[in-house]
């Protein structure tokens, strides 16, 4: 199917299915001068359901908006034969938004398209639960910018999902193998899903993975010694000890791009 195509068969079907969006395209459609009354053209788009629900969507997101010009539509062809490709209604929203998106704002990224394209329903439910808790106002001041702030790969399991509860440390999952039982097996399974939709997210430039190393242990200097008061300058501080055996720790936070994405595609106005 050619651009003209599924542009003037999702005309044809919004047309049809709301006036909002006979009031959106069918502008757009006769300045094209699209045979809209092809019918081989016709079937073809209705073969093509899932594009006719993106679209809409699309014309229920704009509501009373201008109808979209000539430049809006050339904006969203590259992102049209991605969307149509979508069966699921939620991401089918989030299609929706992107395209109002593309043609609303310059800060749409044409790689937005196939990052969405790439993502589960699962993966952007997920998401929204993320962008929700690193958004939301805490009242302090804070040393990362907005959204930015890092979290601990406890607390990123969490937010996937708050059931997960193993009852065992991950890391010592082979000693127990044998003795596990179903409930905590169900759970290491959940974990090892979590895992892989972390890695994913981390794959596609959403989410950063930031990892430090620290002495595994510490020695607090006394602030007295038998008889003998320490200097206040240094009581009370920590020393590392064992430097040759640190402790890896992972944060994980939204990248700037992970941030501008999860906007782009809000099925909520963000």
């Amino acid at each position: 199917m050619d651009d003209s195509s599924m542009v003037g068969g999702a005309a044809i079907v919004v047309a049809l299915l709301t006036e909002a969006g006979k009031k959106m395209v069918t502008p757009v459609s006769e300045q094209l001068g699209l045979a809209l009354g092809d019918l081989a053209g016709i079937y073809r788009f209705y073969q093509n359901e899932n594009l006719g629900k993106v679209f809409t969507r699309w014309a229920e997101w704009r509501g009373d908006k201008p109808p979209l010009s000539q430049e809006d539509i050339r904006k969203v062809l590259p992102l049209l034969r991605l969307a149509a490709e979508q069966s699921d209604g939620d991401l089918q929203v989030r299609w929706a938004a992107l395209l109002e998106h593309t043609v609303t704002s310059e800060g749409a990224l044409p790689s937005f398209g196939q990052t969405l394209s790439q993502l589960t329903s699962e993966q952007a439910k997920f998401l929204d639960r993320l962008f929700a808790l690193v958004t939301q106002p805490t009242g302090r001041v804070s040393e990362y910018s907005p959204g930015r702030t890092p979290l601990e790969h406890t607390s990123l399991i969490a937010i996937y999902d708050p059931s997960i509860n193993t009852g065992v440390n991950p890391a010592e999952r082979q000693i127990y193998k044998d003795i596990l039982t179903e409930d905590q097996l169900e759970n290491f399974a959940k974990l090892d899903r979590a895992e892989l939709i972390i890695q994913d997210l981390e794959r596609l430039g959403i989410i950063v993975q930031e990892k430090t190393s620290e002495p595994d242990q510490y020695f607090e200097i006394p602030r007295a010694v038998g008889g003998y008061i320490v200097d206040s300058t240094i009581a009370g501080k920590r020393v590392p000890l064992h430097r040759d055996r640190p402790v890896v720790h992972s944060r994980f936070s939204l990248s700037p791009y992970g941030l501008s994405f999860i906007r782009a595609v809000s099925p909520t106005k963000v």
